[in-house]
């Protein structure tokens, strides 16, 4: 058990924060409390302009869906985030879901600010209540799909992802907030993901290549330590004459 806690730190820690909040918001606090919690963290035009990173920090952890919502989403997000920390490590899974999460607020915000300056939209689009780990899953769901370890657990993550689906993107075609936050997200996955994915391959070749050069300390493979041992280790000797 204690090596599984300390392999998986992220996704443990983000589970147990979001289900402790759950059961707070379900259990603990008043339909009324419960509401200002939520009008507080919403990622909203209001809200970001005067707290953006208390708002941005919160908001992932706070759900407006009851119980049942919420365990679907905690079951959810576990196919996402332990393949993803597998994968990747549990600091660059952190860096992978953060990005989505800021993106896809900052984005989908972003629109409907212009939408409400161009009078697109009326000013209450300036209040909405905009909380929940949406983002965050969605780009873990992605991300496991398209570079996650082992072939069921891409099944299971695309099993959620489809089943999800006409949630996530539903809205998007006139612009809803959340639909477009969670393609923004989606898309920050990928291509984290793929940037990833594509620096492990290129550690794959390049770590047999500093096997043969030989022993030393360690280096980076971009180094100019390392480039001075591979360049002597391919350097031919020039021939030596012999004497007549």
């Amino acid at each position: 058990m204690g090596g599984f806690l300390r392999r998986y730190p992220m996704p443990l820690l983000f589970l147990v924060l979001f289900a402790s909040t759950g059961f707070v918001q379900v259990s603990l606090l008043t339909e009324p409390a419960r509401a200002s919690l939520i009008a507080w963290a919403s990622t909203n035009l209001d809200n970001l302009s005067w707290n953006p990173v208390g708002t941005l920090l919160t908001s992932a952890f706070v759900a407006e869906g009851e119980r049942s919502a919420q365990i679907v989403q905690l079951v959810t997000m576990a196919l996402g985030l332990f393949p993803l920390a597998r994968r990747f490590g549990n600091l660059r899974a952190v860096l992978l879901v953060v990005a989505a999460h800021v993106a896809g607020t900052l984005v989908s915000e972003g629109m409907a600010a212009v939408r409400l300056a161009l009078g697109s939209v009326g000013a209450s689009v300036r209040e909405i209540s905009d909380v929940g780990p949406s983002y965050v899953l969605s780009a873990a769901l992605v991300a496991t799909i398209l570079f996650g370890p082992g072939r069921v657990r891409r099944i299971l993550a695309a099993g959620a992802l489809a089943t999800l689906s006409p949630y996530l993107f539903e809205g998007l075609t006139s612009l809803d907030v959340a639909a477009v936050g969670h393609v923004v997200a989606m898309g920050t996955g990928i291509t984290l993901g793929a940037l990833m994915a594509r620096r492990d391959r290129r550690l794959r070749f390049t770590l047999p290549a500093l096997a043969k050069i030989g022993p030393g300390p360690a280096m980076s493979a971009t180094s100019a330590a390392y480039a001075r041992r591979r360049h002597a280790a391919r350097r031919t000797p020039l021939p030596v004459p012999t004497p007549a």
